[in-house]
């Protein structure tokens, strides 16, 4: 159902500005180099996006839509321009299509417009309100990815912790929903949890999700959105078993320890200006205030792959979005209903300083084992292909019937042989165990100083023999 919104007056503008000291690099892992912005802390934001022109736009938590600019010229963002507001609920989805912005909040999905770019959005129009909202804190609305059929993925969050039973448009919940121009809803998947972050790979229109551990979801997670897929989460209108139908397996599984709070994720699509991550996913994690980053890859039609550390001390992300420059940009913030903390708010900016250092970028499968690519070439190329310089064990997870199932069948492997690939970057392991399909493997290696050291690999599918030329130059 599509329905206008009476246009608010631009007069209702407010500038926040606050004065800052000029970012500081904070963290830093194989080149790339995270800074805080001069912006104001007291914006908590929910969601981001960049529009063509390269600015970046903040959706925060009070329901305010804001444009992030440089008041001094020295190329830093040290304020926020108020574009829309105020939205009836905080949003969880934002994306720029065209000089539009969609937006998705608990009760509605939204095209907000600014027809006479005065810099005030006087146009919205709901495309759809679909689904049910209640006063529970739960009831969220997350999105946005463009779907290859036309129109948009947005997903209204599972009900499981309401009370039962409700009456009302509950059936919507839980769901990946589809919805065209002209406001045609049509549900793509369901048996989703809590999936916070949505994005769509360029080269070929896939659709990838995070969703959040809890429950029957044994752990947070990377998914392929897969047209009448079941996902393995159960809300009030589902079957507990998807109708017999199979879970979706997840392309990537992120440990524990790791993520308890997963949250927004993009490609880097910037046309190689992200550098050597480019293709890579770059996810968020609240909890443990870092981002992680995901490489992907197809075996026997699966989409699988590995999780990687990737930078820490970023308070809380929550939202990331790449601009035309290559810049990734990451939304952060603290909030006393999530971890007892005061409010604030932050926002972060990653560039490649094209400076290596060595570090696993990234991890492949092989029928008895894993490729390893460094970001640079190992100091000791005799210690790299030393056995016992890696480790390797698997696990899996199993629901227990309680809300975190801890990782059982663990095993510790063996490695065999290790052979440097010609790029001296590269280098492949061999284990004298046969590997395990639906297992996820932590590889590790003890190479000084490497940064990560270690990735978490999900094994759906096994890859058939392969053949790599062997260096001849080492001893």
């Amino acid at each position: 159902m599509i329905r206008f919104a009476a246009s608010i007056a631009a007069s209702t503008i407010v500038l926040a500005v606050l004065s800052a000291p000029a970012a500081e690099p904070l963290a830093t892992s194989g080149g790339y180099v995270a800074k805080k912005l001069p912006l104001p802390n007291d914006v908590l934001p929910s969601c981001m996006t960049v529009r063509a022109d390269g600015s970046l736009v903040v959706g925060s938590m009070d329901g305010n839509v804001l444009v992030a600019t440089d008041s001094n010229g020295d190329g830093l963002l040290d304020r926020y321009d108020r574009w829309a507001g105020t939205l009836p609920h905080w949003p969880l989805g934002l994306k720029a299509e065209g000089d539009d912005l969609l937006i998705a909040t608990r009760s509605a999905f939204l095209r907000l417009s600014d027809r006479d770019r005065d810099g005030w959005a006087e146009r919205w129009l709901t495309l759809s309100d679909d689904w049910d909202v209640t006063k529970d804190h739960h009831d969220w609305t997350t999105g946005i990815a463009r779907w290859p059929g036309g129109g948009w993925i947005i997903c209204p969050v599972t009900d499981d912790v309401r009370e039962r039973p409700l009456k009302g448009r509950h059936y919507l919940r839980g769901k990946a929903i589809n919805v065209k121009p002209d406001g045609k809803v049509t549900i793509v998947a369901d048996g989703l949890r809590y999936p916070t972050g949505w994005t769509t790979r360029g080269r070929d229109g896939k659709v990838f999700f995070t969703d959040n551990q809890g429950q029957q979801k044994t752990t947070c997670e990377i998914d392929q959105l897969v047209p009448g897929g079941w996902y393995g989460y159960a809300s009030q209108a589902d079957s507990p078993t998807g109708s017999g139908r199979p879970v979706v397996p997840p392309a990537v599984r992120i440990p524990y320890p790791w993520a308890r709070s997963v949250n927004g994720l993009e490609f880097a699509d910037t046309g190689g200006k992200f550098g050597p991550l480019e293709g890579q996913l770059i996810l968020c994690e609240y909890n443990n205030r870092f981002i992680l980053r995901a490489s992907l890859e197809e075996v026997d039609g699966q989409t699988q792959g590995a999780c990687y550390p990737f930078l820490e001390n970023l308070l809380g992300p929550i939202c990331v979005a790449f601009s035309p420059q290559g810049e990734l940009y990451v939304g952060s913030l603290r909030e006393p209903a999530w971890g007892g903390e005061p409010e604030q708010g932050a926002v972060f900016r990653v560039t490649d300083s094209g400076q290596r250092s060595f570090g696993i970028q990234e991890v492949k499968a092989a029928h008895d084992g894993f490729t390893l690519t460094y970001f640079t070439a190992p100091a000791n190329a005799a210690a790299a292909i030393d056995p016992n310089r890696y480790l390797v064990r698997r696990y899996h997870h199993v629901f227990q019937g309680a809300y975190h199932s801890p990782p059982v069948d663990e095993e510790s492997l063996h490695v065999a042989s290790v052979t440097l690939g010609p790029d001296g970057r590269t280098v492949r392991l061999s284990l004298k165990e046969p590997l395990l399909a639906d297992r996820i493997y932590e590889v590790r290696t003890t190479l000084p100083d490497a940064n990560p050291s270690t990735c978490h690999y999900t094994m759906n599918r096994i890859p058939r023999e392969e053949r790599i030329s062997p260096r001849s130059d080492l001893p």
